[in-house]
């Protein structure tokens, strides 16, 4: 193996790694599905305002990374560049479900106010959260065949 493609590897273990550890836990995650609609709408905001510039960041870090090492193994370590390649799908698969489900969604939770409940904020709320537990189920199989990878 050469020192480009250790470097790359551990390229791609750490951008999975950190991504994982950015989408995964739940730390607010049955407080959030509990709250009011003020409640809500703050901490959505907050948390909106964070991710939606560190996930692309690091969902591209993992797909290229990732992508990389999985061409720089390909003769190698088939079943390595296998499993790396299988690790860009999914976290191609949260982008996907991100843009299409959870950004529409948020754009429209950022014009809502906490004292005025806006229409449709349950479902909406409901919508995105089982979303969520797709989108962190592909981050998990994507640190999984990252670290199968290895």
């Amino acid at each position: 193996m050469t020192s480009r493609t250790t470097a790359l590897r551990r390229a791609h273990d750490v951008a999975t790694a950190v991504l994982a550890l950015a989408i995964v836990p739940e730390p607010f995650g049955r407080r959030r599905r509990a709250m009011g609609f003020d409640d809500y709408v703050h901490h959505q905001q907050r948390a909106d305002a964070v991710m939606r510039r560190l996930a692309p960041a690091l969902s591209v870090a993992a797909m290229a990374t990732g992508a990389a090492t999985a061409a720089a193994e390909a003769r190698r370590a088939p079943r390595a560049a296998a499993l790396r390649a299988a690790s860009v799908a999914a976290v191609a698969g949260a982008i996907t479900l991100t843009v299409r489900v959870h950004v529409p969604i948020n754009v429209r939770l950022r014009s809502w106010r906490p004292g005025q409940e806006a229409a449709g904020w349950r479902e909406a709320r409901a919508r995105w959260e089982r979303a969520h537990v797709l989108r962190r189920g592909l981050v998990v199989v994507a640190a999984a065949a990252t670290a199968l990878a290895r």
